[in-house]
């Protein structure tokens, strides 16, 4: 059995996660495109090992930061990860905010080499002013050619400085790739924000700037520091911008990814939608689970 878990930034579903998990006795496997990293600990929001509850975690930390990771991939090693835990019967639980990533692994996506969605879903969340920033910081001539708002032609030359040539992502269909079921986690907007805020505010307290500055020190640049709570930190170390600056733009940042997040979801999945303001939306979601589970035995059986 497989149960996803999806939702908006800072909406809970870490915490949901370890529920449904033990209710289940599944393992759990991230779907976060920054969590795979070493080190990257605050900023992604990882869950620390001591709050985990005995409960094993896959697809987070198996990268050094300054190795590349397409979302491709991904795809091969959760699917490899999930696998080998059906054969040995174990329930899966899938959480992740990156969407991209998440589909790619739930659903019938090949790559084939032509065009470049994979590379582009790592800047879902970079507006067109920050990704042609991102552009002039690599390729200052190259940059000037191209208007902020080609958002094409900027993802293109990103690519070209990187790989040479451009690949593709062939998507076959929405054709689940596994049976699963999808549990939605949203709250009220304000609410949502007001959540994100306190949320970066607890990562500067709880050393985020000594965090990034480690990595900024080693060297480390290029696509897991590109995240949001890293890149504007950088800034700030590199003098663009203040600390202050850099602590509003992150919550900025994921305040907009958050809404492109809970669009995606909503338009690429069907899942069951739980809002977590509702006083007995817990009761309701363990009761829709245990539903799910009652008719994966009777199928099974």
């Amino acid at each position: 059995m497989i149960v996803a878990i999806v939702g908006p930034t800072a909406v809970g579903k870490t915490a949901v996660s370890l529920d449904v998990a033990a209710l289940l006795g599944a393992d759990i496997v991230s779907c976060d495109s920054v969590q795979v990293y070493r080190g990257l600990d605050i900023g992604s929001a990882k869950i620390p090992l001591t709050q985990r509850r005995g409960i094993i975690h896959h697809m987070i930390d198996i990268l050094e930061p300054d190795e590349a990771f397409s979302v491709a991939a991904f795809q091969q090693v959760a699917r490899a990860t999930i696998d080998r835990l059906r054969a040995q019967k174990k329930p899966v639980v899938l959480i992740g905010g990156t969407g991209y990533y998440m589909k790619s692994v739930l659903h019938d996506f090949q790559f084939s080499g032509k065009r470049d969605q994979a590379f582009e879903a790592r800047f879902m969340d970079f507006d067109n002013e920050t990704l042609h920033t991102l552009l002039t910081q690599r390729d200052v001539i190259r940059a000037e050619k191209i208007h902020p708002n080609n958002r094409n032609r900027v993802l293109q030359a990103l690519y070209r400085l990187e790989h040479g040539q451009p690949i593709e992502a062939e998507q076959k269909g929405d054709t689940p790739y596994y049976p699963y079921h999808m549990i939605g986690l949203d709250m009220a907007r304000e609410t949502l924000y007001e959540r994100i805020d306190q949320r970066v505010e607890m990562m500067f307290a709880e050393g985020l700037i000594e965090e990034v500055e480690s990595l900024y020190t080693r060297g480390i640049r290029g696509q897991s520091v590109e995240a949001i709570g890293y890149r504007e930190l950088y800034a700030a170390f590199e003098g663009r911008i203040t600390m202050d600056e850099a602590k509003a733009q992150i919550k900025h940042h994921t305040r907009r990814y958050a809404k492109k997040q809970r669009t995606y979801f909503k338009n690429q999945f069907a899942a069951k939608w739980f809002d977590v303001g509702e006083y007995n939306w817990t009761e309701c979601m363990t009761n829709q689970i245990k539903d799910w589970r009652e008719n994966v035995r009777e199928t099974d059986g």
